[in-house]
């Protein structure tokens, strides 16, 4: 009798300890934060200011026992705009879904500094496209991408269930172009432009 009430304690205390581990393995909360873009043009006939922003959504992580190394993906509302030439401002909302491979350095306690890296593709929501008149280009034609693929490299620190972190992201390609025609040429001109973004960025896990 004394044996089968120690085993039930003890499968007791294991499935405790189970249970626990896994809290501890996979992780979910929310994330959210501010962004800065820089859009660089392909073109002489183009400017933009800086760009603020902000992102908020879920973020999923998945520790690797005894490794230091984790997963994480986030699915994340972008927003921001862009103001180019002085003139003409462009909205754009997106979904932002990066995978960052992490290794964590662990301080004692729940406190740890983190690196991070990995991929990141972007979903244009809502219009992609904005038209409007220079009076020195003529009939301007801006479209985003429909999607696009980044890289994120940045780190942080975690401090119990909250996450800090700075991360920098550089696009592989161009997040969109410009199509124009001057009012003394009849050829159709071209500009590509690139947007690279630094996010600031506090997450709570449950």
């Amino acid at each position: 009798m004394k044996k089968n009430i120690l085993l039930l304690l003890l499968l007791g205390f294991m499935g405790t300890m189970s249970m626990q581990a896994q809290t501890r393995t996979v992780r979910l909360g929310v994330k959210g934060g501010a962004n800065l873009s820089d859009f660089s043009f392909k073109s002489d006939n183009f400017k933009s200011d800086n760009s603020l922003g902000f992102f908020v959504g879920p973020i999923i992580h998945v520790n690797l026992p005894s490794t230091g190394l984790g997963i994480n993906v986030a699915a994340l509302y972008n927003h921001h705009k862009v103001k180019v030439n002085d003139t003409e401002t462009i909205k754009h909302q997106s979904l932002l879904v990066p995978l960052n491979l992490r290794y964590s350095l662990g301080l004692g306690g729940t406190t740890s500094f983190f690196v991070e890296a990995g991929p990141q593709i972007a979903f244009t929501l809502g219009d992609r496209s904005l038209k409007w008149r220079d009076n020195d280009l003529g009939d301007v034609d801006w479209r985003f991408n429909n999607s696009d693929l980044s890289a994120n490299i940045g780190g942080g620190v975690v401090i119990g269930p909250v996450q800090l972190s700075v991360n920098y992201n550089l696009p592989f390609g161009k997040t969109g172009e410009f199509e124009w025609t001057r009012a003394t040429e009849e050829k159709l001109l071209h500009a590509t432009s690139k947007e690279k973004t630094w996010q600031i960025s506090a997450a709570l896990f449950f």
